[in-house]
């Protein structure tokens, strides 16, 4: 409060970090540097001859990396701790066990696009599967997604716009269309928003719903998806 006087009336001033955001838990990443790419703690390879993650070396090289690559906000304190496996090719590391209690839910025909409202895929046809990891929010119920062990596979990481953190084997002959049904059926905001799915690096729309995973360079061996709000 500023004190009155005859002239003036006192006032109150508000403050100016009254409305100031909490600072963000400090978080630490290891950075796994192989033979034939990088990884961050347990996640995907990201090989050293795709020239989509040539950017994102020349950053590591450097001394810094993308905020995606390390899964953190814009101002969040990190540590990185950085392990050479130089004589080493990268293994993918065996997923830990982790009960899961949703309800699974088989993923329904191939999506619009991504400029219509989705709509999630009609339940009743829910198949148990292993292939799914635990959701990171409790706002979403995670399918199962059918796993053919004769068709080469691979891990997607998947990250909603509202937060949520998802991760899914899929066969490389799943289409993009299969990706988008899965994030239809594992979180509600998406049936109620319009939204694209994202590569990382270089930043592209993935709008082909027909288009077979294992035809995609970012995504031979796995990768990440982001999901964008349209």
């Amino acid at each position: 409060m500023t004190l009155g006087g005859d002239d003036a009336p006192s006032r109150a001033i508000p403050d100016p970090s009254a409305r100031a955001p909490p600072p963000r838990e400090r978080v630490r990443r290891e950075l796994h540097l192989w033979r034939d790419g990088f990884s961050v703690d347990d996640g995907p390879l990201y090989r050293y001859d795709d020239p989509a993650n040539a950017r994102t070396l020349e950053m590591i090289n450097s001394g810094h990396a993308p905020l995606d690559i390390l899964n953190v906000e814009h101002g969040q304190e990190v540590d990185v701790q950085v392990h050479p496996h130089k004589e080493e090719d990268y293994v993918r590391p065996k997923k830990k066990y982790m009960p899961f209690s949703g309800a699974g839910q088989r993923l329904g025909s191939p999506t619009p696009g991504a400029s219509a409202i989705a709509q999630p895929p009609p339940s009743g046809s829910a198949q148990p599967s292993s292939s799914t990891a635990p959701l990171s929010s409790t706002n979403a119920t995670q399918p199962s997604i059918q796993i053919n062990d004769t068709v080469p596979v691979i891990t997607l990481q998947i990250r909603l716009a509202d937060g949520t953190r998802l991760s899914s084997r899929f066969n490389t002959t799943h289409t993009i269309g299969d990706v988008y049904n899965f994030v239809h059926a594992s979180n509600r905001a998406s049936t109620e928003r319009a939204y694209a799915l994202m590569t990382t690096f270089p930043s592209k729309e993935l709008t082909d719903m027909s288009q077979e995973l294992g035809g995609l360079g970012e995504f031979k061996r796995g990768g990440v998806v982001v999901q964008k709000w349209t």
